[in-house]
This record gives C-alpha cells, structure tokens and sequence, in this order.
C-alpha cells in the first residue's frame, strides 16, 4: 500500500489511506464522508484461496451504496490467486461501485505449515526478497498509470481463472476458517507473555486469562501471531517447533510493523 500511495503522489494524486483495523474505518459516517468525497476509491486485501479474507468482506458488505463511484481493486497473493481481485469487483457492483482495475500483485510467501501442500512453500526474509518486490513495484506503476488515465485492466477475467478460482474458493467457504485456530498453541518454555499476539490480532481473538492463552472462533488464519511472536513461541501444532524448518515470515521490511497497520 505504501509504495502505490508513493507512486500515486509523484503522478501528482492526492492520497488517503486507512487500514481496516485502524479506528477510521470503524467509524461508518468517517467511512461514508470520504468515500462520497473522493473521485476514486481503492480496496486492497491478501488472497484467502482465490478470495475475500472474512473480516473484509464484511467492510465490503456494510460501506455505503453509491451510482456508479470509481474504483479499483488490487490483491497480494502467493503465487496463484485466479479470478481473486474479480470477486471484489463483483461484490463491489452490489454496492454500486464501477471497478475499472482489478489486479493481484506476487508478494512473498507467509504460509509454511504441517500440512502436505503448505510445508513445501519457502519463507524468505531480507534481501531474499529484493526481487519479489522489485517485480510487484513495476507492476504497482503499471497500476498507477491505468488509474489515471482511466483504462481498464482487469486479471483473472477469463474461464481458466475463474475455474481455478472457483475450484479454491468453494472449499474455502464451505470450512468455518476459524477452526484452524485449534491447531495454535504457545511454546511455554520460550513465551515471555508480551502480549504482542493479542495486540496484533485483528480480530481480537486471543484471550489471556488467568496465565492462559486462549484461540476464540474469530481467526482468519492471518497467521500474524504466529509469524510476529518476538520469541516464535506460538506454534501451530507441534509440528513447528522445528523453528529451523518451519522459519517465520518477518514482513517485506522497508519500515513495516504491525503497529503501523493499525494506524
């Protein structure tokens, strides 16, 4: 988001941006005010498997209506997200909104778990990183250019996309995603009760009560706490102990922090 807010400021565009946890965006007439001023509105989200991450799309689902508002819509993904920006393009329709650019741009990986499919992806940090990031500022200025001079630039609006979309999102929608948070727990021997779980969940879905951590049923699988643990105490199953093969991701640098996003 920063590097297209940066982009969007050279070309001269004035910029507002807001995180979904941060206090703005909870107050609905601040969110309606903006959106009615603003010539252009822009929806930024990770994929969830080829899809809208919950909490979002619940942001989504409660702005405000509008005739015909322009906007555009990008994603961060792993490596496949298929027809991922187009279902917000959809859903923004409902509300009335005209999606002209909808795209999903490559940015590092941050799932590595026990299971068979996720325990084969990397996680890079640091300069491994450089070229991953180096491709998705190109395409980022590739986006910049197509929003002001109004031309459309839709990814993943093909059948092939959105089969292989639909193929992912089907099943992720059938599983309550919070039921994946039964797999957290917290290494004792390496906890130094910080509390930074949960103060960066965005969800508020860690509870600590009398000594104990506890996983509500509001996770979205963000794997936040897992990954920004200072200690890499939270596990997800035993199986990541082995914090050697199951290495965390510490965000793409360049100044990133938690705390940041919530502002």
């Amino acid at each position: 988001m920063n590097e297209l807010q940066e982009q969007l400021k050279e070309k001269g565009q004035e910029v507002i941006h807001h995180s979904l946890e941060s206090t703005f965006v909870k107050n609905q007439e601040k969110v309606k005010e903006l959106i009615t001023q603003s010539d252009i509105v822009g929806f930024g989200y990770p994929i969830y498997g080829s899809d809208i991450p919950p909490n979002f799309m619940e942001f989504i689902d409660n702005i405000p209506k509008m005739d015909g508002k322009l906007a555009f819509v990008f994603t961060t993904m792993m490596i496949f997200s298929g027809d991922g920006a187009i279902v917000a393009k959809r859903r923004l329709r409902r509300r009335g909104y005209k999606v002209k650019q909808a795209i999903n741009i490559r940015m590092p990986n941050n799932v590595k778990l026990p299971y068979p499919i996720f325990k084969h992806f990397p996680i890079h940090n640091g300069e491994e990183n450089d070229g991953v990031k180096a491709k998705a500022k190109i395409k980022i200025a590739k986006l910049v250019d197509r929003i002001i001079k109004g031309k459309r630039w839709l990814q993943g609006w093909d059948l092939i996309n959105i089969a292989g979309g639909l193929m992912q999102r089907v099943e992720m929608r059938l599983i309550d995603i919070s039921v994946y948070a039964r797999n957290y727990y917290v290494d004792e021997e390496t906890c130094t009760q910080c509390l930074e779980c949960v103060d960066n969940c965005p969800t508020n879905n860690i509870v600590f009560e009398d000594n104990v951590f506890r996983w509500e049923n509001r996770c979205t699988l963000c794997l936040r706490c897992y990954h920004f643990c200072p200690e890499d105490a939270i596990q997800f199953s035993k199986g990541t102990l082995n914090r050697e093969k199951y290495n965390r991701y510490k965000g793409p640098g360049d100044g990133f922090s938690v705390k940041k996003s919530k502002q």
